[in-house]
């Protein structure tokens, strides 16, 4: 454990490692991850750190906890940092397992106002702080999803400006990069009308219903939140997840 960052405390790093581990299949869907006590033999780490960390697995949907049997591997979820994405179809229903996500980024992240039309008001000393704004497109086999529009205060975040984000989640940026882990927040749901912009962008009927959902994500730090006003269509895809 000495190559730990310093930055990100223990059930994180293992979090983290044992996520990576399977993505690169090195353990694979159905597999069984090494026990408890293995796990606190090889990275020397106690045992509430460990479960801590396999906690986090289960939530985000990369393991699934038996009982008798130990921490079983899921297929790869189609992330969305708190959230995943199902086929709506039963045909597709499988299929979300294995299909591939993309994320395009239309703004890059620039120092910007606190936008008028989030459904969250910021503090003031965020506000004092100022915000990176940044919009992105996220597709689903070249299929366009949801646009979503993202905006983060000023702090804790130096040379963010300067992060790839193409084909990149936030979420894990954010985690290994910052040392910032999403713990929890509010959401906002409604239905809207899509303009022509957000039309052409989600390759929908102008005027066609589209969700909005809009959220406060609160981290490990209590002085920073973040926002996210995102646009989905879900004439193919639902989403589901815990928050």
């Amino acid at each position: 454990m000495n190559d730990r960052p310093t930055r990100i405390p223990q059930y994180q790093y293992l979090y983290e490692s044992l996520r990576q581990q399977i993505i690169r299949g090195d353990f694979k869907s159905g597999d069984l991850l090494p026990s408890e006590k293995e796990l606190q033999n090889q990275f020397r780490l106690t045992q509430p750190t460990i479960r801590q960390a396999l906690g986090l697995l289960v939530q985000d949907g990369y393991i699934r906890k038996h009982q008798g049997k130990g921490s079983i591997v899921q297929p790869l979820p189609i992330g969305l940092g708190v959230m995943s994405i199902v086929g709506r179809l039963a045909n597709t229903a499988n299929a979300s397992r294995t299909e591939r996500m993309t994320t395009a980024i239309l703004t890059k992240p620039k120092l910007h106002p606190f936008p008028d039309d989030f459904l969250f008001t910021p503090t003031e000393d965020d506000t004092k702080a100022g915000f990176y704004f940044l919009e992105r497109l996220r597709a689903v086999e070249e299929e366009p999803v949801f646009f979503e529009k993202i905006i983060l205060p000023n702090r804790y975040l130096p040379g963010f400006s300067r992060q790839r984000l193409e084909n990149r989640s936030l979420f894990d940026l954010l985690r290994t990069k910052y040392g910032l882990l999403v713990k929890g927040g509010e959401q906002k749901v409604l239905a809207v009308a899509a303009d022509g912009d957000l039309a052409r962008l989600l390759s929908v009927p102008m005027g066609n219903p589209v969700l909005r959902l809009d959220k406060r994500l609160d981290t490990n730090r209590p002085d920073f939140s973040f926002y996210s006003s995102l646009y989905a269509r879900t004439d193919r895809y639902i989403l589901h997840g815990r928050f």
